[in-house]
């Protein structure tokens, strides 16, 4: 792939095109003629020109090796193309391999995906489609201001990402994504249709009816209720035509790989250097799945922001159930405590698509999703309903609640160890002794903080209440060490009048003060270790059969804190985003455990979102090699038994309560695939174990 994102086609294969004749030119920026035509083109491959002519007339061939895209540009000026509003492509499969075949109509100076529209279809060997390119008009810019009170991690709005002028339309690119041997494309025809609308287009309201962005379109994008049984038929054809990967197993395991002793549960085992999974069967397993796997999704708000949406349901008609109400939220215009009114489209668009009883009719059907796409686990949050169905292996998401410190839970109050231990009562008869349960994540990014030896935690217990369990050890903790107050006051450069004084207070001392910080440390191992030998027991009181997977570790984890987990941890769980080999060598040699990134992910779509951050445009497709180069570094990291991807559902269009609103999950707020990411990730995941394996033979020598 050049910087322009184009293929360059093997020599093995080509594209074949038959074009009209017999019309005569016409003035660049004029209408057509007649109506439906496409102005005359001539682009020359070779030696021969291939000149796009009146649809209606007789056909000849047109060969051109495949090489380089094809390109098709006016004789002079360019295209007005404003009568029409898309152009479509009459394509045919000649073929003896499915091939996906991409378009793409761009105004002059269209760089990436800016001043330019694209879409794409996948043929199967003697398919014939005729593919719909959108002219997506460019709405007019709104500012960011508008937006900025109610998101996180956008700066920026970007209208020209996805969008053209279509009275200024230069050239049309038409290419293969990732050719191989043995395919070969027909365009028979490509003209101009369909009444275009006038400009110039306002942006608001930018949300439709089903939650998704106007102003620009995708593959398979929804725009009636019709659409949403077509695109089913389409996935399950795709389950047909992928069913996937050849070498596994049903538990998803290497059923290719070397076998190991078959406990009927999944447990870790070191094989050569490297850790993996072996699943009940006794065949290596790595997990790769997504986090969040359910049909539906949460709902965004929409008190405040009413102007975005262009048709709202009637909280009293068919799709009432999907609306929400709530007060605050953590972060950005929510913050202060206002009440909102909010609607699930994701949840209203399950239905469209499924029925009513969706939540039962896609339970089955999420597992030949993630089978199709090259995913043999669910990660944390995801839908019980459909995990029990015993098809894909899962992991648990607990919460263990109780009495809280700062996102941590205070650990020596009773009231905590009987709330982890209820909450794992809870998968009794569920998931616990359930073969095709991994094991437990316990809890969430919690704050372990940076420093060494787990010292954060110190801090929020001083910064709580006297009655807190946690506060009231660290005190007696310091009474035994240093015995007056005065001592300890000489040590920290404090002023407590008592030990009463100190535990009342809820002030740091200098950070900085070096015996604090050695205190600080001796008091977060002891906590650290009372929480993962508390949730270790707990996990294994109820379901010893299953893993204990940590508690999904975030941030720079002190190695110290490392150590502790490993004590306890069958497998230490770890949401690392930057590529793995950076943060998790850092513990090779230091801990012998098995690792699983809990969460990884890669950036939104920006072809379906106008929100923009440091960067306010990229390269087509450049959210796909980041999702290639994790996974090539985790598939053959010897710590890493798994890795799961955030998330399985985009968040909504228009954001959370908090202002979080990212568009990275496998499918969008209707429900339809995310067409190039799910090309991308079975290209990869498809030959997971052939890569492990590989790199493994490779180390070996």
């Amino acid at each position: 792939m050049n910087a322009r994102g184009h293929i360059v086609f093997a020599v093995c294969c080509s594209f074949v095109f038959s074009w009209p004749c017999e019309a005569a030119p016409i003035v660049p920026d004029q209408k057509p003629a007649t109506a439906g035509n496409l102005p005359p083109v001539a682009e020359r491959i070779g030696s021969e020109p291939l000149s796009l002519l009146r649809p209606t007339a007789t056909t000849t061939g047109r060969q051109a090796t495949a090489e380089a895209p094809l390109v098709i540009t006016p004789e002079t000026g360019v295209w007005n193309l404003s009568p029409h509003d898309s152009l479509y492509l009459k394509l045919r499969n000649s073929g003896k391999e499915r091939a996906t075949v991409w378009a793409r109509a761009e105004e002059p100076g269209a760089t990436g995906v800016t001043d330019n529209v694209r879409t794409a279809v996948v043929l199967g060997p003697g398919e014939t489609e005729t593919m719909r390119l959108r002219l997506m008009r460019r709405p007019e810019d709104p500012t960011y201001a508008p937006f900025k009170p109610f998101f996180m991690y956008f700066k920026n709005i970007n209208v020209r990402d996805n969008t053209v002028d279509p009275t200024t339309i230069t050239r049309v690119v038409v290419w293969l994504d990732h050719p191989v041997a043995r395919q070969n494309i027909f365009v028979e025809s490509v003209t101009a249709q369909g009444d275009g609308v006038s400009t110039p287009i306002p942006f608001l309201p930018f949300v439709d009816k089903y939650g998704q962005y106007r102003h620009t379109d995708w593959p398979d994008k929804i725009y009636t209720d019709a659409d949403f049984s077509a695109r089913l038929q389409k996935e399950k054809d795709e389950m047909s035509a992928y069913p996937g990967p050849v070498d596994w197993d049903q538990w998803g395991g290497w059923k290719n790989g070397a076998k190991q002793e078959a406990t009927g549960f999944f447990h870790p085992k070191k094989v050569d250097g490297k850790w993996w999974l072996v699943d009940p069967d006794g065949y290596l397993f790595w997990s790769y799945g997504a986090t969040g796997v359910s049909a539906g999704g949460e709902g965004t708000p929409i008190t405040g922001k009413e102007q975005w949406f262009a048709e709202l349901p009637s909280p009293d008609g068919p799709f009432g159930e999907y609306w929400g109400q709530g007060r605050g939220g953590r972060f950005m215009y929510y913050q202060g405590g206002q009440p909102w009114h909010s609607f699930s489209f994701s949840s209203a668009n399950a239905e469209r698509k499924y029925g009513k009883n969706w939540r039962v009719e896609t339970a089955d059907f999420m597992h030949g999703r993630l089978r199709n796409w090259g995913l043999n686990s669910m990660g944390n949050w995801s839908d019980p309903v459909v995990y029990l169905r015993h098809k894909t292996a899962y992991t648990v998401a607990i919460a263990s609640g109780g009495p809280q410190l700062e996102h941590i839970p205070d650990v020596f109050d009773p009231t905590w160890v009987a709330s982890v231990n209820n909450r794992m009562d809870q998968e009794r008869n569920k998931t616990a002794g359930d073969p095709w349960n991994i094991g437990y994540f316990v809890d969430n990014e919690l704050t372990w903080g940076t420093q060494p030896r787990a010292a954060r935690v110190a801090q929020g217990a001083l910064k709580a209440t006297a009655t807190s369990a946690s506060k009231q050890v660290f005190v007696e903790d310091l009474k035994a060490k240093y015995g007056a107050i005065a001592a300890l006051n000489t040590a920290w450069s404090t002023n407590y009048p008592s030990w009463e004084a100190l535990l009342e207070s809820r002030t740091l001392p200098n950070l900085q003060n070096a015996r604090f910080t050695e205190d600080a440390g001796d008091f977060g191992e002891k906590f650290a270790d009372k929480y993962f030998s508390t949730v270790r027991d707990a996990v294994r009181r109820v379901a010893p059969n299953n893993l204990y997977l940590g508690v999904r570790f975030n941030g720079h984890i002190d190695k110290g804190l490392i150590q502790i987990a490993a004590r306890y941890c069958d497998v230490i769980s770890y949401n690392i985003y930057e590529l793995p080999n950076g943060r998790l060598n850092q513990y090779r040699g230091v801990v012998d455990k098995p690792f699983i990134v809990g969460e990884f992910g890669v950036s939104s779509d920006l072809g379906q979102m106008p929100w923009r951050g440091q960067k306010s445009t990229e390269e087509e497709g450049a959210r796909l090699q980041p999702l290639e180069d994790y996974l090539a570094q985790a598939f053959v990291h010897p710590a890493l038994v798994g890795a799961h991807f955030f998330q399985f559902r985009d968040q909504p269009l228009t954001g959370r309560a908090d202002g979080e609103a990212t568009l990275r999950g496998f499918v969008n707020t209707a429900d339809t695939p995310h067409f190039d990411l799910v090309q991308a990730n079975r290209r990869i995941a498809y030959k997971l174990y052939e890569t492990r394996n590989a790199k493994q033979a490779l180390e070996g020598r």
